[in-house]
């Protein structure tokens, strides 16, 4: 799986801020205050000759958008501006990346409908007859394809698409002007529409539908045809949809991961005010925990993990009357004669297999090739020029792959197997005399994925950044078709919590139907029904439930939730760490019971797994983060429960108090995630909920967040000049909530000046500390800032692009932004000094950071 959130060049938009104003008490006439306020700030601006032109204007922040013409406007404006609360860099945000599989039209319905057995769907459709009617669900992402018969074929009112605008044009790519329009049509992406047909779609020839099939959408397209989009954008599409009177709207997007970021304070505003916000908990499962992106991380908001689906439509390969399934980038079929299939080596899983040219004679045989060691491109070109007719990849973990190979030199075709039907494959090979001649099926077929059901790899782990409990709920994502641009094949399977986002907010509108009207759920009545009502997913190939970091509350049951007349407050229980939990360890939930009848509750526990998030540095180096974490599934590192009240009764519509004793798990010097579920039973056991709860095994402020060794930080050049800068580069080991990079004197490192241009950055992201190129860089003229809005960057604009000894092609793009900002330095010696937050850190205490200072540094006149 690729991440969700991917890569477009610069993650921030030059000289482009969000600028909130200082509030004033509430009114009804704080409208009226807001735009005053902002007449009065363009004004000074239009006095001050301050070049600037107006983004975007928000309603329900008290908050601009700008962009300023030149690096001098923004120094004048962040030197005079009075009045502002916070300002923050308007970010990039990366179209949504997904797994894709095919793309092709088929009669064969969706194995998406297992899903809805399991999650309660179908039971709500049949037996109350729900199905979204009155219900509005806007979906703001790549547009929608509307002419899409299972879309409705029409767009405005009447239409199932009913509502919608297009705020961005197709030639739109995040670094050039947006041309809105009244059109939010997509039919040059795909994964707004694919999003939509999993909320709402109702295809009755192919006997295809969404979740809500009777929801009426609106389509908010904040993309182009390609590249990225701007948060600013993002939050005024959801501002729209909510004066739309959409009743939920779905973001499968992400951004960096901290619950303050805008985007993050809109959607919690939003949600606050009765508009649902679902947002995809992000791709990023193989960077290790913390990786809950933003907005997912708003308290109000539902964050929203994968699980895999329980079949796959895929092309079929037979032998005899075994059918393995396939799938490809281009949704086409191998177009081949019966032939033997081959692997290219002699072990199977080889390491670097392919990556080498292949020595064997391939010719008009199908290539059998491991992942992994190197690009698919190297893989398959080699298989080609060995004389191969196609290739085929197989995945080195379990779930099906989908490879990509990117390269004009490739014209075979090229698919991927899961590893079992690659193990089966290759042993066929390996025992054959004379070979197996394997036919290549025109026509697609269900198969089973050996991954049904269990968190899928790519889903990002929590928590959240402050041990906030994210994500909350799991739905299916890993695996999912849908509906698809009728110009790019109608159907299409993706995979990724991109889809498991508007699982949740189809069944979120279901649930509303039931009351009668849109948003009659309060938020947090409805992330508690939600969160309480599933069911934990477990480990692989395991009795033990997954970590409540990877799944929230578990599999969401919409069944359940409709059903539930037990409340439980709050929805978790949130532990933090060794130095925020609660005294004694005691944690106080409500249980209210909203039956007709006095009721018998009992109360007992249920262990996750526990999950190893660092390890120890080697030779007394700091602690590092895990990849991939490790989980303890025996329950030798539970945390100890003890429920003093394990049975209570509790009268209709009244409620009571419970305390029990969470103790964490001792012995553990190495930060770990312990977690598990309370299990509450109603009646013997015929309503069953679970109350989520989850900590750190130890204090989250002692975690190093900036790597220090012999090699990082690492300072290229120890002279510098307002024409040849020197080059900062550093890794983070832990995401920070603030970093910054001081000029100190050479002598005295107490004694500071200030911050190098683009040298203070909030909500600064964590590397992988594995790959070398992975870096923050910035680069220094010599000059200094007193202003911290002049400071003010985006670190992660840099991050895995400007190695020190690979950014030499881009050391010009480099030096636009910053050579001409900040005042230049007697010359002279300094020094740089790294400042990084720890963990629930005070800003003001100089005890709570770690520092590096670098060697002394030359500054020329």
């Amino acid at each position: 799986m690729v991440n969700a959130y991917g890569s477009s060049g610069q993650s921030f938009i030059e000289n482009a801020y969000i600028i909130e104003f200082d509030e004033m008490p509430t009114s009804h006439l704080q409208h009226h205050h807001h735009q005053r306020r902002r007449t009065s700030f363009y004004d000074d601006l239009q006095y001050q000759n301050i070049s600037h032109q107006v983004r975007q204007e928000f309603q329900f922040i008290n908050a601009v958008s700008l962009s300023f013409a030149t690096d001098q406007d923004v120094d004048l404006f962040m030197k005079t501006a009075k009045g502002i609360k916070r300002t923050w860099p308007v970010r990039v945000v990366s179209t949504p990346n997904v797994e894709f599989s095919t793309a092709i039209q088929t009669n064969v319905a969706s194995a998406l409908f297992e899903f809805y057995n399991t999650t309660g769907v179908n039971r709500v459709h049949e037996e109350f007859n729900l199905r979204g009617k009155g219900i509005k669900v806007g979906i703001i992402d790549t547009g929608v394809d509307y002419t899409h018969p299972a879309l409705g074929g029409c767009f405005g009112p009447g239409c199932r698409v009913a509502f919608g605008y297009d705020f961005v044009g197709d030639e739109y790519n995040g670094e050039n002007d947006a041309t809105p329009d009244p059109d939010p049509r997509d039919i040059c992406n795909g994964h707004g529409t694919h999003v939509a047909g999993i909320v709402g779609a109702k295809d009755l020839v192919k006997n295809f539908t969404g979740v809500a099939p009777e929801a009426t959408l609106g389509a908010y397209r904040i993309f182009g045809c390609a590249g990225s989009s701007a948060d600013d954008i993002i939050m005024k599409a959801m501002e729209r949809a909510y004066l739309d009177g959409m009743d939920i709207i779905n973001l499968s997007l992400g951004d960096n991961g901290w619950p303050k970021s805008p985007a993050s304070l809109l959607a919690d505003k939003l949600a606050l005010l009765g508009m649902a916000v679902c947002a995809a908990a992000g791709n990023e499962g193989e960077k290790g925990i913390f990786e809950v992106g933003a907005p997912s991380l708003g308290r109000h908001a539902i964050s929203i993990a994968s699980v895999d689906n329980s079949m796959v439509l895929a092309h079929s390969i037979k032998l005899g009357d075994t059918n393995f399934g396939y799938t490809t980038t281009s949704g086409k079929a191998f177009d081949v004669e019966d032939t033997d299939i081959v692997p290219v080596s002699t072990k199977f899983s080889s390491e670097n297999d392919g990556c080498n040219p292949i020595d064997i004679n391939l010719k008009d045989k199908v290539a059998l090739i491991a992942r992994g060691g190197c690009v698919f491109a190297v893989k398959v070109r080699h298989a080609q020029e060995a004389g191969a007719v196609a290739a085929l990849i197989y995945n080195n973990v379990f779930g099906l792959l989908t490879p990509s190979a990117q390269d004009h030199d490739i014209s075979i075709p090229y698919g991927g197997l899961s590893q079992e039907d690659g193990k089966t494959l290759f042993d066929n090979a390996m025992r054959a005399q004379d070979g197996n001649k394997y036919t290549f099926l025109k026509n697609e077929m269900g198969f089973n994925t050996p991954t049904a059901g269990w968190i899928s790899s790519f889903s990002s782990w929590g928590l959240g950044p402050d041990l906030s409990i994210k994500p909350d709920i799991t739905a299916p994502g890993g695996l999912i078709y849908s509906t698809y641009p009728v110009t790019l094949g109608s159907y299409a399977t993706l995979s990724g919590t991109s889809m498991s986002s508007p699982f949740v907010a189809g069944i979120v509108a279901l649930l509303h139907q039931s009351r009668g009207n849109g948003r009659s759920f309060p938020p947090d009545e409805l992330r508690t029904r939600l969160i309480n009502n599933a069911h934990p997913v477990k480990v692989v190939d395991s009795s033990v439930p997954e970590s409540v970091a990877r799944q929230g509350g578990g599999l969401i049951d919409v069944y359940q939730a409709l059903k539930s007349t037990t409340s439980i407050s709050p929805e978790h229980l949130r532990l933090n760490d060794a130095s925020y939990g609660n005294p004694n360890n005691e944690y106080t939930f409500t249980i209210m019971n909203k039956d007709r009848m006095e009721m018998e509750y009992t109360i007992s526990h249920v262990s996750s797994a526990t999950v190893q998030g660092y390890e120890p540095g080697a030779n007394g180096q700091p602690i590092v983060p895990l990849a991939k974490p490790k989980s303890f599934s025996r329950h030798e590192a539970d945390a100890t429960i003890n429920i003093p009240t394990p049975m209570i009764k509790i009268r209709p519509n009244e409620s009571v108090n419970v305390t029990v004793q969470i103790t964490p798990p001792s012995g553990s010097n190495v930060p770990s995630i312990y977690s598990g579920y309370l299990l509450i039973e109603k009646d013997n056991g015929k309503e069953s909920l679970y109350l989520p709860y989850a900590g750190l095994t130890t204090k989250m402020s002692a975690i190093p967040v900036l790597l220090m060794n012999d090699s990082m930080p690492f300072m290229m050049g120890d002279r510098v000049h307002r024409e040849t800068p020197g080059f900062l580069s550093f890794q983070m080991s832990l995401a920070s909530e603030l970093v910054m990079v001081m000029v100190a004197d050479a002598n005295n490192g107490t004694k500071t000046y200030g911050w190098i241009p683009g040298g203070y950055s909030n909500f600064v992201g964590r590397n992988d500390l594995r790959n070398p190129a992975d870096v923050y860089t910035l680069q220094w003229f010599g000059t200094v800032v007193t202003v911290r809005e002049m400071a003010l960057n985006d670190l992660s604009s840099v991050s895995s692009r400007f190695h020190p000894y690979t950014f030499a092609a881009s050391l010009e793009s480099m030096k636009k932004p910053m050579m001409n900002v900040g005042e230049p330095l007697p010359p002279g010696e300094y020094r740089l000094k790294i400042m990084a937050l720890r963990a629930f850190g005070d800003e003001h205490n100089i005890q709570h950071y770690d520092i590096w200072t670098s060697s002394p540094i030359m500054v020329d006149g």
